[in-house]
């Protein structure tokens, strides 16, 4: 969905709109106890359905700045993983190149102690 009002992100978004839902359901639910005869379980499952359909419209920003500020919390969280998978793996990296340049030449690299002995001399 796009929105030509901006949506102010906000870690209490999730917060208002949890908020907001619960109000929604409460009063849809109280409408229901005072003027049907349903009650219950029943009572309770119509408020949910038709305070959802209400939702939709009503809360339909808030749920946008709740979806924002979710994907910006789990967008750092995945950041900061990406960063530390980097950084291992270059750390693997520089100590399997050093473990490979040690080993060639203590297995007796010829070649290359050879040509190191006459670059000395």
């Amino acid at each position: 969905m796009s929105y030509a009002v901006s949506v102010k992100i906000s870690g209490w978004a999730v917060i208002r709109f949890t908020a907001l839902r619960l109000l929604l359901f409460g009063f849809v639910w109280l409408l229901i106890q005072l003027t049907t005869p349903l009650r219950g379980l029943l009572a309770a499952v119509v408020a949910l359905l038709i305070s959802g359909v209400i939702s939709v419209v009503v809360l339909d920003r808030q749920r946008a700045a709740m979806g924002a500020a979710l994907a910006a919390f789990f967008g750092r969280i995945n950041a900061r993983i990406d960063e530390s998978t980097r950084a291992e793996d270059e750390a693997d990296d520089t100590k399997r190149l050093s473990q490979h340049l040690s080993r060639r030449l203590s297995e007796g690299d010829k070649d290359t102690q050879a040509e190191t002995v006459e670059k000395n001399e």
